[in-house]
């Protein structure tokens, strides 16, 4: 067997859908250690930026359509946010937070779908670029930062003693028994704003991780079926793209909710 038949024959076992890691790797060639998912995020911060500009200028207008829209998104979103945490001071005061995880997650969600098709068209493009929430390290962030706030809020509302002492020391009820069973639950309730983070976060990143690997792999079912060299039927991918459309925005709404039922739990707890 020839050297030539084996590398082709080497290259062929290889070959199939690209299915990125769990996290960013560096830029080859840098000499500082930037990765592929920092490189998305400078493009999804881009994007954002321009809007802002776009937006900004239309709102010195009197009137224009862009204007229209960016004072609709503002109230749908401040709707939104006041419904969830249940009552308007506290919407207004929170919604620096989670008005830019929706409008930060949606965005980098679909600026993440049109890097799944660059990196399918060009496969070279997956050295730079990849969709942020696919990379674990993003979404964790993110987690930590809703529970950690939501943390801070109860401190902050309550004092570290009472706060902490509904998780450790929760010794309350009319009997002994009642007693030790609200400790433990306060025990579960600590242990669980550490599960918190991990739902979160892994809920964002499956999702997003799943759907790139979900189009990949159609696109490369699609190449397999003989188009006599046209690819037309990588075309089977597209109803999951547009599948993916519907998650970008769900994975954005679901994350907001949760961070705003969290905080919401934080400001409730001081009322009663």
């Amino acid at each position: 067997m020839s050297t030539e038949h084996v590398e082709t024959h080497a290259t062929a076992e290889h070959q199939g859908p690209h299915i990125p890691a769990t996290m960013g790797s560096a830029i080859p060639g840098l000499p500082y250690p930037i990765t592929t998912t920092v490189v998305s995020t400078w493009i999804v911060m881009f994007v954002l930026f321009s809007l802002v500009f776009v937006l900004n200028r239309a709102l010195k207008r009197e009137s224009s359509r862009m204007k229209t829209f960016g004072l609709d998104v503002i109230r749908r979103l401040d709707a939104f946010i006041t419904g969830t945490i249940g009552n308007k001071k506290d919407a207004r005061g929170y919604f620096w937070l989670l008005g830019t995880f929706f409008v930060f997650i949606f965005t980098a969600n679909i600026v993440g779908l049109l890097l799944d098709w660059a990196i399918l068209v060009s496969p070279k493009a997956a050295e730079y670029v990849r969709p942020v929430n696919s990379d674990l390290n993003t979404t964790l962030v993110m987690g930590l930062t809703a529970v950690v706030v939501a943390q801070a809020t109860g401190i902050y509302r309550k004092g570290v003693k009472t706060h902490f002492g509904h998780y450790l020391a929760n010794y309350h009820g009319d009997t002994v028994a009642e007693r030790i069973i609200a400790v433990f639950v306060g025990w579960l309730h600590f242990v669980g704003e550490f599960v918190r983070v991990g739902s979160l976060s892994m809920r964002l990143f499956l999702n997003i991780f799943v759907g790139a690997t979900l189009i990949s792999v159609a696109v490369y079912v699609g190449s397999l079926i003989p188009s006599f060299g046209t690819g037309i039927f990588r075309i089977i991918s597209m109803p999951f793209w547009f599948f993916e459309l519907l998650v970008a925005f769900l994975q954005a709404y679901i994350f907001a909710t949760l961070s705003g039922l969290y905080l919401r739990e934080a400001v409730e707890e001081v009322s009663h």
